[in-house]
């Protein structure tokens, strides 16, 4: 008996169950009553999820279709390894668990399971390109593995590619149309991509799986908000308080239902507002933010601040504002006078070093990012502001500790890597500029910055 017709008792498998409806909208050419069509949509699934496995079986149950996807077993030693990989996942001990798979992978190249492990623990360690890979060899390995689909429907939006986030959650939620975190990411991107249509319907299926998912109301709240459908905004907000009122969400949510609720004439940034309806104001200045409408903002929160000029987080939503305006000069004296008011607040710290680094004032830039630091911002874009400004402004050994901080704490941030390499380059460690240099070239993320890489390598090798 070959490995294609072993009884699928005798391998690991892994089953899904897609519905009728759901091979309707895959395959609307075909109709499973006609019988030639039948075979051809069998075969087109046998192409589409066979992957790497020794049999698929399909079976009809009414008009549902069963997908059976298996493999050989694991050898014991690979099932030992996991298992102990597990356990050290739990304990945190993250790269012996690692390890440990990779040991296993070399018994059992073919398990599902090992790669799914080693992508999910990637991503929870935020080595986003690495647990692309894994993930991406699971799915090649078992076309069914829906768990894979939505880690790298995760992986994607965390690396800002939301199509193919998109691409990926959709074809998990064939193999798992539940799959209530699922909905509300796709949600989530829809949202993000401006699709507001479809990102209601996802967050509005989520509720339908779940009432009681909070996460599917705020996010479908804050769509409405978007939209300018306040009325519905407000009902979304107030779910989330009642379901959750304690909850991490709830305070997201009463914010977002104080900027929805206060009374105010209707129309755009042009009508006049009485002095006292500060709250309106201000929620229609943050409508305009979120609607992408940066201008009509503008208008709103100079309003406010006309009259409330000591509001540190207004200033801070104006100064975003006018970065993304290209009205650079005022955007960083707008987060001057967000700092002005609240200076112990590190996130204006931060916003303040993007914003003098968006316009080329690398040693204020600097400043603040390196005041962020010692206020206990110590994320990875703030260490590279620092590093940066450090390198350019002829400190490259300073800058060289901070950005070798920003690349360990996100292996992903491209531009850390790349000005570590310069500042590697500046010290005299050729070698290992080359290998981060080489690291943005073989990144999966499309940016400009892999021209400048490529330049620099050029420069290396001359």
């Amino acid at each position: 008996m070959t490995d294609n017709q072993a009884p699928l008792d005798a391998l690991k498998t892994i089953s899904v169950t897609i519905a009728a409806a759901e091979l309707n909208r895959l395959y609307p050419d075909l109709d499973p009553a006609a019988e030639a069509d039948k075979r051809m949509l069998l075969s087109r699934l046998e192409e589409r999820y066979r992957g790497g496995g020794d049999r698929l079986e399909l079976s009809w149950y009414n008009r549902d279709l069963k997908i059976t996807w298996g493999v050989k077993p694991p050898a014991p030693e690979a099932e030992r390894l996991n298992r102990e990989a597990l356990e050290k996942a739990r304990q945190k001990a993250l790269e012996a668990a690692l390890s440990l798979w990779r040991k296993a992978i070399e018994w059992s190249p073919r398990d599902p399971d090992l790669h799914y492990n080693m992508g999910l623990v990637y991503f929870e360690s935020k080595e986003y390109t690495k647990g692309l890979d894994k993930c991406i060899e699971t799915v090649r390995l078992c076309p069914i593995y829906a768990r894979a689909y939505f880690v790298l429907g995760s992986l994607y939006s965390k690396m800002r590619q939301f199509a193919q986030s998109e691409r990926f959650l959709k074809e998990g939620l064939i193999l798992q149309p539940a799959n209530v975190m699922a909905l509300v990411n796709l949600g989530a991107v829809y949202s993000i991509q401006k699709n507001y249509g479809e990102a209601i319907r996802a967050f509005e299926k989520s509720i339908a799986v779940s009432p009681k998912e909070v996460r599917s109301y705020l996010g479908l709240g804050k769509v409405y908000m978007a939209q300018g459908d306040m009325d519905n905004a407000g009902r979304c907000f107030k779910a989330v308080l009642k379901l959750d009122p304690e909850g991490k969400f709830a305070e997201i949510a009463r914010k977002s239902l104080r900027m929805v609720t206060p009374e105010m004439p209707a129309g755009n940034a042009g009508t006049v507002v009485s002095d006292e309806n500060f709250e309106a104001i201000c929620a229609e200045g943050f409508k305009a933010y979120i609607a992408g409408d940066y201008m009509s903002a503008v208008v709103f929160y100079q309003r406010y601040l006309a009259q409330r000029s000591g509001e540190a987080d207004i200033w801070a939503s104006l100064a975003s504002c006018q970065i993304r305006l290209g009205q650079g000069d005022a955007a960083m004296e707008a987060i001057r006078n967000a700092i002005k008011y609240a200076p112990n607040k590190p996130a204006f710290y931060k916003q303040a070093g993007i914003i003098f680094d968006a316009c080329e004032h690398d040693g204020e830039a600097g400043q603040y990012a390196l005041k962020a630091i010692d206020l206990g911002k110590q994320d990875s874009v703030t260490l590279t502001l620092a590093g940066k400004s450090l390198l350019v402004t002829g400190k490259a050994q300073e800058g060289l500790r901070y950005l070798a901080d920003a690349v360990k704490a996100n292996p992903n941030n491209l531009h850390a890597r790349f000005y570590y390499a310069q500042a590697l380059r500046s010290t005299g460690d050729l070698e290992s500029a080359r290998q981060n240099l080489e690291e943005i070239l073989w990144s999966k993320v499309e940016t400009p910055l892999k021209e400048r890489a490529r330049r620099e390598m050029q420069a290396l090798a001359g």
